[in-house]
């Protein structure tokens, strides 16, 4: 499943990296724009840095859950609402390596956000950063069928329990690093 999951992850850097190297291009753009028109302030390198990781993060979630569209007729998506990991619960249902490097990679797909964004930002620190993580999982599920990907109940599910695991993780790094943590919130 490990190697799996490695293959996965390599083909989808090859894959998507225009799309990662497009999204950082737009971010350096727009946050120069911002910055030159005065709307934004500049901020400290480690927080700047630190938004560039993020925004490349981000890049990558949304290369992962909307790329390749599928804008075709008949190829629209659909929202599932039967749920794989309810079915497994009740022993309907036996998961092969592929689900569970599926699932797998949900959770892991979302850790980063829990843990960078309560870094970045003051106000999503510690467990603040939960709704915040749940609303970009439900505004990325409830898109997905419109790009011609589909809808599912459990990626809600596995999604936020990566945002849970980032949020814990970096709990300790805010308690035990504060002044590094101020670094990158200003």
């Amino acid at each position: 499943m490990l190697s799996m999951l490695f293959d996965y992850a390599l083909s989808f850097a090859l894959e998507q990296l225009p799309a990662l190297l497009a999204g950082g291009a737009l971010f350096l753009f727009f946050r120069h724009l911002l910055c030159r028109r005065g709307t934004l302030t500049r901020r400290s390198v480690p927080h700047e840095a630190g938004l560039a990781v993020f925004a490349l993060y981000l890049c990558a979630v949304l290369a992962i859950t909307f790329l390749p569209f599928h804008f075709m007729p008949g190829a629209a998506g659909r929202y599932e609402f039967n749920s794989t990991l309810l079915a497994m619960a009740r022993g309907e249902y036996t998961a092969g390596n592929w689900v569970w490097a599926m699932m797998t990679g949900n959770v892991l797909m979302l850790i980063p956000f829990g843990f960078l964004a309560p870094l970045l930002w003051e106000k999503l620190r510690g467990l603040r950063v939960l709704p915040a993580g749940l609303a970009l999982i439900l505004s990325i599920e409830l898109l997905q069928p419109l790009t011609g990907r589909s809808f599912d109940v459990d990626d809600i599910f596995l999604n936020f329990l990566g945002v849970l695991i980032g949020a814990l993780l970096s709990l300790p790094v805010q308690i035990l690093l504060p002044r590094q943590t101020a670094a990158l919130r200003c």
